[in-house]
């Protein structure tokens, strides 16, 4: 089963990339941002330098100390908590370099999940995406030092809508052989894309090099509590291998509720999981993470 919806998504996605089909849905989705443009929240002038840095270059980086959202200490605490937890080394499968947290390990900890709903933090979001918001759930990952250069730690831009939106903090000092995010800034996204005719995939640094040097490639270094907000859609980027020490952190999901491809869009959570935590929640706050039955 999960097969024949590999294969219908891939035909889907390729009948949607035909210029009639393209054409057509950006005319909607840049009508819907217009429509959307005078419900939007109003925010600060501190978190509209945040909105106008991701447009402008497609990344902002800060840490949870300046970036000052509610409910911060009840994340961190639950994060080093659960991170002795983690294994050390991935499954037998000799091509795996991340270890993820288990649903179970995070709904010990719904800490986590619900820092993702906090109401600033979503605001700030929304004002980027320009349209309603849906919340695709928190991850918490180990990276781990090996050789194994695949998917992610491969340059590529995220396909699931326009504007993807991903909030990363970092659990654990980060150095250049750490295995920062790395990105590669916009205008230089549009020309890399461009000259190699890209529409989805992952590419390998000697293609990269050929168009955009090495020298160009950003790396996110940071200390623990370092956050990357990103918009990983409009943006090359990758995680670097790591080397010197493995890489802890978490990754906070967004897009809007009209995503350009919603088959590509999935809860971290399962629907069991998902139903406990949102009996914790406000009505609106369950339109974030329901947002498909609307």
């Amino acid at each position: 089963m999960q097969r024949f919806y590999q294969v219908r998504n891939r035909i889907i996605k390729e009948i949607t990339q035909l210029p009639v089909f393209r054409d057509s849905s950006e005319l909607a989705y840049t009508a819907a941002l217009e429509e959307y443009r005078s419900k939007l929240p109003v925010i600060s002038p501190q978190d509209l330098d945040i909105v106008d840095t991701i447009r402008r270059e497609g990344v902002f980086v800060t840490s949870l100390k300046d970036l000052g959202i509610c409910c911060t200490s009840l994340l961190t605490d639950a994060a080093y908590k659960l991170l002795p937890t983690i294994p050390t080394i991935p499954s037998k499968n000799k091509y795996e370099f991340a270890i993820h947290a288990t649903p179970s390990q995070i709904m010990s900890y719904p800490e986590i999940f619900l820092w993702g709903l906090e109401e600033r933090l979503l605001n700030i979001v929304e004002s980027y995406i320009g349209l309603p918001v849906a919340y695709h759930g928190a991850y918490l990952r180990r990276d781990v030092v090996n050789n194994v250069q695949l998917k992610s730690r491969l340059w590529h831009t995220d396909m699931e809508d326009y504007r993807n939106f991903k909030v990363i903090v970092y659990l654990n000092d980060v150095s250049e052989d750490g295995g920062p995010f790395q990105y590669i800034p916009k205008y230089l996204t549009s020309l890399l894309s461009s000259s190699l005719n890209y529409s989805s995939g992952y590419i390998k640094d000697e293609t990269v090099k050929k168009v955009i040097p090495e020298s160009s490639w950003n790396s996110c270094t940071g200390s623990s509590g370092t956050v990357v907000l990103v918009d990983s859609a409009n943006i090359f980027h990758r995680g670097k291998i790591p080397t010197g020490s493995d890489r802890f952190a978490l990754f906070f999901d967004y897009t809007s509720r009209r995503p350009k491809y919603p088959f590509y869009c999935k809860s971290s959570l399962p629907k069991d999981e998902l139903s406990v935590l949102a009996s914790r929640l406000s009505e609106l706050q369950r339109e974030y993470i329901y947002w498909r039955q609307n």
